[in-house]
């Protein structure tokens, strides 16, 4: 037996990566799968993947990706699928901070004054019937408001 030669085990399962890559590029949103630094082969091939609907044509289509990725680099792609999976640390602390905030402002009315002016284009008016709407009973409403508390801090934080 030929040493230098991969085994067809090795040879398949090399394959497998590579569909399975494409089928992660094939699962992304248009928005975000554009913004991909692919090969513009690869890019229409996937793109057409997810026209598919039928299941074996679908498979067919996979395996036709993972063909085509064979003959490139496919370590920069691996790369940009684990930066979407991980958060990235501004994203992390953005978070954080809208967390931090949301609490500060329903503890006291303090936090409120020191918000505003800290970020004096938000409502105040609004972010006041909303964090009134959270205190209140836990209802529908005190849910959607925490939500929308939150959304509106983080677009001020940004």
């Amino acid at each position: 037996m030929d040493s230098s030669k991969p085994s067809k085990t090795k040879l398949k399962k090399e394959m497998e990566d590579l569909q399975n890559i494409g089928a992660s590029l094939v699962a992304l949103p248009k928005e975000v799968l554009i913004k991909f630094e692919l090969p513009d082969s690869l890019r229409r091939e996937v793109l057409e993947a997810k026209n598919i609907r039928q299941n074996g044509a679908k498979r067919r289509q996979l395996q036709f990706i993972g063909k085509i990725m064979r003959n490139i680099d496919v370590d920069p792609i691996r790369i940009q699928l684990e930066e979407l999976k991980q958060p990235s640390a501004t994203k992390v602390k953005l978070l954080h901070a809208t967390e931090s905030w949301r609490n500060k402002l329903l503890e006291n009315e303090q936090s409120l004054k020191d918000f505003v002016s800290l970020y004096p284009t938000i409502d105040s008016s609004e972010l006041e019937l909303l964090i009134s709407d959270c205190r209140g009973a836990l209802s529908n409403k005190s849910k959607i408001s925490y939500r929308k508390l939150f959304k509106i801090i983080s677009i001020a934080l940004q």
